[in-house]
């Protein structure tokens, strides 16, 4: 494996952008006249990362960061872009990303150019490509990992995007790496995952495949106990010429690389990876190449980068301590195994900043710490390598822009997907529950902090962009008819977990109307800290916490008829009447022709 010089920014955009953005403002000219159909369009600007949203005739542009990390002259480019063509809030998503959402047509493009020039692109974002590589949001700097996984995202992503293929395949194929078994990244419900391994003194990985979330989710399977890491790329480029090959083409509902592996057997996958993976081999490929990643690096010395061991005991960086500093010190910075080094979680409600605020935030992360920001998989924000001695300076920064509100975890860690309030698929409005359900702990008297790491996550459709199978607590969107009207409901799934040998999905416990969620997680949350298996929730749910909970619902199950209560027939912050008005195919594989042969 070696080592190159790093470059301006976090990590090469393709070299092909530019015509492929040439093409793009081409395309659009052609789409508005009429002369390129609807699904034509939709083909070509899925796979680019540009999805229409709900209201029709504004698109979402979805941004890769390769392992979540964003540089303070990209952040400033991210607020000008939302807020000179969206509508100036900038989303982080479940997969390291940060979106720009309701873009008008023909802002598209000069979006699109305008991310470009600060060394972004969202190509890879949608349709049927190899999507963004995330990491462990603290990968670099967490006491537990092996070693640093974010170079290796960064350059398989370099090499897998450069691959005109890598946005030709039969589905989307996602790749994640995890510095220890704890899989914070959650490699083992992904098609190809990397964790960290050390043997006979070499760096190296275990290597799982066909795992995912979502219809018929899949833990991944071992494929290697252990791979030198340089030979990550030959791995994922193996496998995904297996799927490129072998993967269905006609019905997108069996076209994960999951389902190969069901359809022709784990047995027969093997042989097939073993051969294409000898054929590289053969080939004698260049090595996966890895650099300091921008800022973070342990090869920027013990001391840390641009000489933090300096900036940690410099005097000029002190500043008075507000009376609330101590309160957020304990609920938002951890110590990373650097001595004297600390994380500072930025919490995202909802995973959503203004533009405004990005852009002061991009001063503060150019003056402090590694000068790296980090979006986390529970949407939220995280900077590292901040010395004792800035915690007060950072504090007093970070207040004005509201990205110093005390949480406890349990509602950091509450994730919600758009839902219906901007996706196609969406059934329900999911972040007007994760609103409801957070008024509704903020006002129990219930012990949050007692609860630890316990995640609630949100989906509003049986799809798992809120992740909500491996959650603790998972909810996902449905829809049924009480009295010929429809009504919000949210099936309720209980004791989902990702941790390498122990990864699990959440069973159902049942299905609530939307309006009774809040009220039953209250109850159910109590149950549980009043239990004798508190503060373990996973023994809780094993030692008839799932019957807890089925008692429980019972209560909560019932609709009243719309005389006696309107409230349940609309979902959380709708101002209408529930219905499926507007929902559709999603576009989350769009792109590419169904029946189209594979390459090579």
């Amino acid at each position: 494996m070696r080592i190159s010089a790093m470059p301006r920014w976090a990590f090469q955009i393709p070299s092909c952008l530019a015509n492929d953005l040439a093409e793009f403002k081409a395309n659009v000219e052609r789409f508005k006249a009429g002369t390129m159909s609807v699904e034509e369009f939709r083909a070509f600007r899925v796979p680019m990362g540009v999805y229409e949203q709900r209201e029709s005739g504004t698109y979402m542009l979805r941004v890769r960061c390769p392992a979540g990390g964003v540089l303070p002259a990209q952040l400033r480019r991210l607020a000008h872009v939302s807020k000179s063509f969206g509508n100036g809030i900038l989303h982080v998503t479940t997969r390291q990303e940060l979106q720009v959402h309701r873009v008008p047509l023909d802002a598209i493009h000069p979006a699109l150019e305008s991310l470009r020039g600060a060394g972004l692109a969202t190509k890879g974002g949608g349709g049927n490509t190899v999507r963004n590589i995330t990491a462990c949001p603290d990968c670099g700097v967490c006491p537990r990992e092996l070693f640093d996984v974010a170079p290796f995202a960064v350059a398989l992503t370099e090499r897998l995007i450069a691959d005109p293929v890598s946005f030709q395949l039969p589905r989307k194929y996602k790749i994640a790496f995890s510095g220890c078994a704890s899989d914070c990244a959650g490699v083992t419900v992904q098609d190809l995952g990397f964790i960290t391994r050390r043997k006979d003194g070499g760096d190296g990985f275990a290597v799982y495949v066909a795992g995912g979330m979502g219809a018929k989710s899949r833990v991944a399977v071992l494929l290697h106990d252990f791979v030198p890491a340089a030979e990550a790329f030959l791995v994922a480029e193996a496998v995904k010429r297996v799927f490129n090959q072998h993967g269905e083409r006609k019905n997108k509902h069996l076209a994960r690389l999951r389902f190969l592996v069901e359809r022709i057997g784990f047995i027969t996958f093997v042989e097939l990876y073993q051969n294409q993976l000898a054929g590289l081999r053969a080939m004698n490929l260049a090595p996966l190449q890895t650099r300091a990643y921008p800022g973070n690096s342990q090869s920027a010395g013990a001391s840390g980068p641009r000489n933090l061991k300096a900036a940690g005991q410099a005097g000029t960086l002190q500043a008075p301590v507000l009376p609330e500093f101590s309160i957020w010190r304990q609920c938002h910075v951890r110590p990373q195994k650097h001595p004297g080094f600390f994380i500072v979680e930025l919490p995202l409600p909802l995973g959503d900043i203004e533009a405004g605020k990005m852009a002061a935030l991009a001063d503060v992360v150019a003056a402090h710490g590694d000068r790296l920001l980090c979006a986390t998989q529970s949407q939220n924000l995280a900077l590292r390598w901040i010395a004792e001695s800035e915690l007060a300076a950072l504090h007093q920064k970070l207040k004005p822009l509201e990205l110093a509100e005390p949480r406890p975890s349990v509602l950091r860690n509450l994730v919600a997907c758009a839902g219906a309030s901007t996706c196609r698929l969406g059934i329900c409005l999911s972040r007007g529950l994760a609103k409801a359900i957070t008024a509704s702990l903020e006002a129990s008297n219930l012990d949050l902090k007692k609860l630890g790491d316990l995640k609630i996550q949100i989906s509003g459709c049986p799809n798992s962009c809120g992740r909500h199978p491996v959650a603790d607590i998972g909810l996902h969107g449905a829809a049924r008819r009480v009295e010929g009207r429809l009504v919000p409901h949210y099936s309720v799934l209980l004791g989902g977990r990702v941790a390498e040998g122990l990864t699990r999905f959440g069973a159902g416990a049942d299905t609530l109307p939307a309006k009774n969620v809040p009220a039953f997680l209250q109850d159910f949350l109590a149950a549980f800290l009043q239990s004798a298996e508190a503060p373990d929730f996973h023994r809780f749910i094993d030692n008839g916490g799932r019957k807890t909970a089925e008692e429980l619902a019972v209560r909560y199950r019932p609709v009243p008829a719309l005389t006696a209560d309107q409230s349940f027939y609309f979902d959380w912050d709708a101002q209408v009447p529930f219905s499926l008005e507007g929902r559709g195919p999603g576009e989350c594989s769009a792109g590419g022709v169904p029946l189209a042969e594979p390459g090579r």
